[in-house]
C-alpha cells in the first residue's frame, strides 16, 4: 500500500485549489474584458449612426428648404408668380417629397390666399393655425429675419405635424409667407429608412413629449445616444435617442463572455498548462480570423472600385454589360421580359465649358437621388461615363407606362437645381430597347438603345425614341456623314457663299452675308440644312468655322482694297461663342488677314445669346470694344425679350425670313414685323428685313421704314467670283 505524506498531499490540494482558482479568476476577468469591448464598440457604433442621423436630417430638411425657396426666388424674380403656375409647382413638390402634406400662401398682411393639400380640410387646419399665438410671433419674427421658422409639433387627425414658414422676398422686398405641412412621421421615415434592414430606432422629444418613434417601448432599451437638432432661430430643439435593433443588440453584444465564465469554471478543474495550450491555440484562432476578415474587406473593396462610378456611386458600365448579359440569359431561359433606356443629357458639355468640370461634377453628384425618386428600387441604374446613363426596367412594360415613367423622369429633370451661386436647369434625352424584341446580347440591346437615343436627340432632344430598323438605317447614315464631313474638312470642300444687303432708302449694296455651302465635287453644292447640326453635334463646327472665317475676311480685304466700302456678316455658332478662345482667336484671325474689325459684324442668334447671359454679355462687350457690330440673327424666332436687347450691346436686327414670308396675307405677320421695325427705332437698332422674295414684300417693309434688306427678290447666295462680278456691276 502506497504511502502519500498528508502535508504533500494537502500541499497538492491547495496547489490544485489554486490552480483552479486562478483560472476562475482568469476567466472572470476575460468575460469582463470582453464584456467591456462589445459595450464600448456598441457605444462607439451609436455615437456614429447619431452623427449620421443627425446629418441626414439637417440636410434632408435644407433640401425641402431649398425646394420650396426655388419657388420663393421665382415669386421674386417674377415679381409674383400666376396662380395656375404656382398650384401646378405645389402639387408637384407635394408629389415628389415624402411627408410633405400642404403647401399655403400668406400674403404680406398675414391673410391666407392660395394652397395645394392632399387633405381636403387643409383651409380649415391654416385658418385655426393663423389663430394660434405660436404661430402669430413666428409669422413677426420670419418678416424681420427673412429666415424659415419652424412650429412645435402639432397633433392634427392623429398624427404629429410641424409647419415651416418661409419669407418671400430679401432684403426691403417682402411679399409674405408660403407655409409647408410635413408629417413628421412619413418624413422622417423615408430619411431614416426601415430600422430593421439600418438596425437603429430612433425616438425624438420635444417638451417631454414624444413627436416621433419607429419602435416601440423604445425607451425600455437600456443602449442609446442622443443629439439635440434646432434648425431655426430659437432654443426649443428636439432630442433625438437613437437606439440598437434587437437583431444589433444581438450582433454586437454576443453571449461570449458568459461563455467563457462557464467555460472557465470547468477548465478550472484541470491544470494550468491544459489550460494555457487552449488560451493558445484561441489566440491563434482570433489572429487567423483577423486576418481572414481582413482580406475580405479589401476583397470586398476592390470590387466596390471594379463594379462601381467613383463620382456618382452608381454601377458602372462594367458592372451594368454583365448584369444585363445575366438577364439576357435568364430571360431566355425563362421568357422574361425587360427594357433598356439609354440616357443622355442634352448639352451637359456646355456645362462643364462654360462653368467648369466643378459644377459639372457637383451636378452629376445630385443625379443618383433625382433618379431614385423616379424609378422603382428594383430597376438598375448605371453611369456609362460623361453624361451618359443606362437604366435597367425589369419586366414588360406597356407603350403607356413606359411614356409616363419617361415623360416623369424628362420632367424631373427641368426643375432647378442649385450648385453654389449657379441655378442650373436640365433637359435630357432617351432612347429604348426591349429585350427580346431588339436584341438578344448585351451589345445588341446597348446599341439599338443608343441608336433610339440619337432619334431622340434628332427629334429636338427632351424627348424619347424606341428603336426600330428605320432608327438603326438612320443611325448608320449619321456615322458615315460623320466621316464625310470630317474628310470634307480635311480636303477643303467647304467654301463661303454670299448673299448682298442693301440699304432700303436707296437700294445701295451695303455688304453681304457669308454662307457655309459644301462641295463634294464641282457640280453638287449641298446647303448648311443638311450638315450644320451634325457640325454643331460633334464640334467640328468649331475647326471648319474658323477656317471659313479666315477665307471670308481674306476675300474681303481684298475687296476692301479695291476701294469698295463693304461690311462683311458672319455667323458664330453658340459653340464658337462659348469657347474659352473665342476672342483669342479672332484677334488672330483679324490680325493675320489684317481685316479691319469696323467693317466685321458677327451675327448670333437669341438662343446663343440666352445660355449662358453672363459669358454671352462679357463677349459681346468685348467685341464692341474692338468695333464690331453685332446682329442678332433670325430675331423674333427665340427669346426676343427687350430685356437683352438692353443689356447687350446689339447694332443690328435681322427679323426672320418665316416673317417675311406671309406678310402681304397675314396681318398678324404684318403687325409683329411692324413691332420690331418700331422696337428697333425705339432703342437706336438698325432692322434688316431677311428672305425679301417679291416687289410686294419690298413695298411694305419700304412703307415701315426699315432699315436694310436682303433676299432672292435681289440675289441669291453667290460664290465669291460671282459676288466680285455683282460689285463691279453696280460699281458701273
Amino acid at each position: 500500500m502506497s504511502y502519500i505524506d498528508p502535508a504533500i498531499k494537502k500541499e497538492s490540494k491547495i496547489g490544485a485549489f489554486t490552480i483552479s482558482l486562478i483560472v476562475l479568476l482568469t476567466s472572470l476577468f476575460i468575460s469582463q474584458y470582453v464584456s467591456n469591448l462589445q459595450q464600448n464598440a456598441l457605444s462607439q457604433i451609436l455615437s456614429g449612426q447619431v452623427k449620421q442621423t443627425d446629418l441626414k436630417l439637417i440636410n434632408s430638411t435644407r433640401s425641402l428648404i431649398a425646394e420650396i425657396n426655388g419657388m420663393t426666388k421665382r415669386w421674386i424674380n417674377n415679381n409674383s408668380t400666376p396662380e395656375e403656375n404656382w398650384r401646378a409647382d405645389a402639387r408637384d413638390f407635394i408629389a415628389r417629397i415624402k411627408g410633405l402634406s400642404s403647401i399655403w400662401w400668406i400674403d404680406k398682411n398675414k391673410v391666407y390666399q392660395w394652397g395645394e393639400s392632399k387633405n381636403y380640410n387643409h383651409n380649415n387646419k391654416i385658418a385655426q393655425l393663423l389663430n394660434e399665438a405660436e404661430i402669430k410671433e413666428i409669422l413677426d419674427t420670419v418678416k424681420v429675419s427673412f429666415i424659415p421658422e419652424f412650429t412645435s409639433a402639432h397633433m392634427f387627425d392623429g398624427a404629429q405635424w410641424i409647419y415651416v414658414f418661409l419669407p418671400i422676398g430679401h432684403n426691403q422686398i417682402f411679399d409674405g409667407y408660403f407655409v409647408i405641412e410635413v408629417n413628421i412621421k412619413a418624413f422622417i421615415d423615408e430619411v431614416l429608412g426601415d430600422p430593421q434592414l439600418t438596425g437603429f430606432y430612433t425616438e425624438a422629444t420635444a417638451n417631454d413629449s414624444i413627436v416621433y418613434s419607429n419602435g416601440e417601448d423604445l425607451q425600455s432599451i437600456p443602449y442609446y445616444d442622443s443629439f439635440v437638432l434646432s434648425l431655426d432661430s430659437d432654443d426649443n430643439g428636439w432630442e433625438f435617442r437613437v437606439y440598437p435593433t434587437e437583431t444589433s443588440t444581438d450582433m454586437i453584444l454576443s453571449p461570449l463572455s458568459y461563455f467563457i465564465i462557464g467555460t472557465g469554471t470547468i477548465i478550472s478543474l484541470l491544470f494550468l498548462l491544459t489550460l494555457l495550450s487552449r488560451l493558445k491555440a484561441k489566440n491563434q484562432s482570433l489572429e487567423l480570423s483577423k486576418q481572414i476578415s481582413e482580406t475580405e474587406k479589401v476583397q470586398f473593396e476592390l470590387e466596390y472600385l471594379a463594379n462601381h462610378d467613383t463620382l456618382t456611386h452608381l454601377p458602372n458600365r462594367h458592372y451594368i454589360t454583365g448584369f444585363i448579359e445575366r438577364k439576357v440569359k435568364l430571360g431566355l431561359a425563362n421568357k422574361q421580359n425587360f427594357t433598356i433606356l439609354f440616357i443622355d443629357l442634352d448639352h451637359f458639355k456646355d456645362i462643364n465649358d462654360t462653368l467648369g468640370h466643378a459644377v459639372g461634377d457637383e451636378m452629376l453628384k445630385k443625379l443618383p437621388v433625382l433618379f431614385n425618386r423616379v424609378f422603382r428600387h428594383d430597376d438598375v441604374i448605371a453611369r456609362m461615363g460623361g453624361d451618359e446613363f443606362v437604366v435597367y426596367l425589369p419586366g414588360r412594360l406597356e407603350k403607356n407606362d413606359l411614356t409616363n415613367l419617361v415623360e416623369r423622369f424628362l420632367k424631373s429633370l427641368e426643375y432647378p437645381i442649385q450648385i453654389d451661386e449657379h441655378q442650373i436647369r436640365l433637359t435630357g434625352s432617351v432612347g429604348v430597347a426591349f429585350f427580346p424584341q431588339h436584341g438578344n446580347n448585351v451589345i445588341e440591346l446597348l446599341s439599338h438603345a443608343d441608336a433610339a437615343l440619337y432619334r431622340a436627340k434628332a427629334d429636338g432632344r427632351n424627348t424619347y425614341a424606341i428603336y426600330d430598323s428605320a432608327i438603326e438605317q438612320k443611325a448608320k447614315d449619321r456615322i458615315e456623314l460623320i466621316s464625310r464631313l470630317h474628310l470634307a474638312h480635311e480636303n477643303n470642300e467647304f467654301e463661303m457663299y454670299f448673299q448682298p444687303r442693301y440699304r432700303l432708302s436707296d437700294e445701295c449694296m451695303l455688304g453681304a452675308e457669308a454662307l457655309m455651302r459644301w462641295r463634294p465635287n464641282k457640280e453638287t453644292v449641298i446647303k448648311p440644312e443638311k450638315f450644320i447640326d451634325i457640325l454643331e453635334e460633334t464640334a467640328l463646327i468649331i475647326p471648319v468655322t474658323w477656317k471659313m472665317f479666315e477665307s471670308s475676311c481674306v476675300q474681303f480685304k481684298k475687296l476692301l482694297d479695291q476701294g469698295n466700302h463693304l461690311s462683311l456678316s458672319f455667323n458664330i455658332s453658340a459653340r464658337q461663342l462659348e469657347h474659352p478662345d473665342f476672342i483669342s482667336k479672332l484677334k488672330l484671325i483679324l490680325t493675320k488677314t489684317a481685316y479691319p474689325p469696323q467693317n466685321l459684324e458677327l451675327e448670333l442668334t437669341e438662343q446663343t445669346l440666352i445660355q449662358n447671359v453672363e459669358n454671352s454679355r462679357f463677349i459681346l462687350n468685348k467685341l464692341s470694344s474692338m468695333g464690331i457690330s453685332i446682329a442678332i440673327d433670325d430675331f423674333g424666332t427665340g427669346y426676343s425679350s427687350l430685356s437683352y436687347l438692353k443689356n447687350f450691346p446689339v447694332d443690328v436686327l435681322k427679323i426672320d425670313q418665316s416673317f417675311i414670308h406671309d406678310i402681304v396675307d397675314d396681318r398678324g405677320d404684318l403687325e409683329l414685323v411692324k413691332t420690331m421695325i418700331a422696337m428697333g427705332k425705339n432703342l437706336n437698332i438698325r432692322t434688316v428685313a431677311e428672305g425679301v422674295e417679291n416687289e410686294s414684300q419690298l413695298k411694305l417693309i419700304q412703307n415701315e421704314d426699315c432699315d436694310e434688306v436682303q433676299g432672292y427678290y435681289f440675289n441669291k447666295p453667290m460664290n465669291f467670283e460671282t459676288f466680285c462680278k455683282i460689285i463691279e456691276a453696280n460699281r458701273k
